[in-house]
């Protein structure tokens, strides 16, 4: 991988739609490691970096252009497990050199060179053992993103897929200097009022079933539209539904256009991404998430709680 990367001097990156920490902590650190190397490198997405992540070194390239530039000569798709979830448009996609880094299980391995490894925290993990080998000593800069997208997806080194090497590499990274505490504050300590207000409704419709096994919340469009905020920032809310001690599985369901945005957090029983894999979505065992079709919000449920009753029986 490394011998492609060095031999093209124009490259393009592009992550999955509804970017995360992960996603474009992982992107910009690397686009920032191979611009230190001399290359030509674009950015594409079809929107922005969430609010919240604005503070990230070369943020404000994202959402300018999701056209690949017809000189590209190979392009890195970063933390995507399907090609079809790429925030770019497909111009001359089948004919550029495809390199797939990602940490999903559920990966398509749809690159020509495929770099997948599902023991890895997060890809912002993998992107820093990159950098290293790409010959690129790590800047602050560089630091503050793969930082936030190991944070992001170790839910601050909580999830169990911190390893003992999420640890060694994050350790190398704070050896650069960056301020992680500005960093933890901004991501799990700040959140704006109109964020607050959405998390007290989604909390207002918290119910269990299953004798508690399962917590339920729901978000309504209207719930968005009225505080003006874009349903891929609703952030940790799901993480809520875990808390009571005999919760194993968390689902936040959000209202779309004749389906359901699902996210699914669990403890230790049910595969997240088992379970969502069900409804073609995916993800990690503990994380995952996937678009449900369904009339009413009691027929998504229904057809969610059906899966996980079948699968602690199996």
């Amino acid at each position: 991988m490394t011998e492609k990367i060095h031999a093209a001097d124009r490259l393009a990156l592009v992550t999955h739609a509804s970017p995360d920490g992960d996603a474009v902590g992982s992107t910009l650190a690397l686009a920032l490691a191979l611009r230190a190397l001399g290359k030509t490198v674009t950015v594409l997405s079809k929107e922005p970096v969430p609010e919240n992540l604005m503070f990230l070194p070369l943020a404000e390239e994202y959402g300018l252009t999701s056209v690949m530039p017809p000189e590209t000569e190979l392009l890195l798709a970063l933390d995507c497990g399907n090609k079809e979830r790429l925030s770019m448009e497909r111009d001359g996609f089948d004919m550029v050199f495809k390199i797939n880094l990602d940490h999903h299980v559920s990966n398509d391995l749809y690159g020509d060179l495929n770099h997948v490894d599902p023991t890895a925290s997060s890809t912002a993990e993998m992107v820093t053992e990159l950098i290293e080998d790409l010959g690129v000593t790590l800047s602050v800069a560089m630091a503050e993103c793969l930082y936030t997208g190991i944070v992001s997806d170790t839910g601050s080194f909580r999830y169990p897929s911190t390893t003992a090497a999420t640890l060694r590499w994050t350790a190398k990274i704070l050896e650069t200097g960056l301020d992680f505490s500005k960093i933890q504050r901004i991501l799990f300590a700040t959140r704006d009022f109109k964020r607050i207000k959405l998390l007290g409704r989604a909390l207002m419709t918290l119910e269990r079933s299953s004798d508690g096994f399962v917590s339920m919340m729901n978000l309504a469009a209207a719930d968005f539209n009225t505080l003006s905020i874009p349903d891929r920032d609703s952030g940790e809310i799901v993480n809520y539904g875990l808390e009571p001690p005999e919760a194993d599985v968390s689902i936040l369901l959000k209202e779309a256009e004749g389906f359901y945005r699902v996210s699914v957090r669990t403890k230790a029983v049910i595969d997240a991404a088992a379970l969502c894999a069900i409804f073609g979505g995916g993800g990690h065992v503990r994380a995952a998430g996937c678009n449900l079709k369904a009339d009413t919000l009691e027929g998504a449920k229904k057809q969610l709680l059906q899966e996980i009753e079948r699968m602690r029986t199996a």
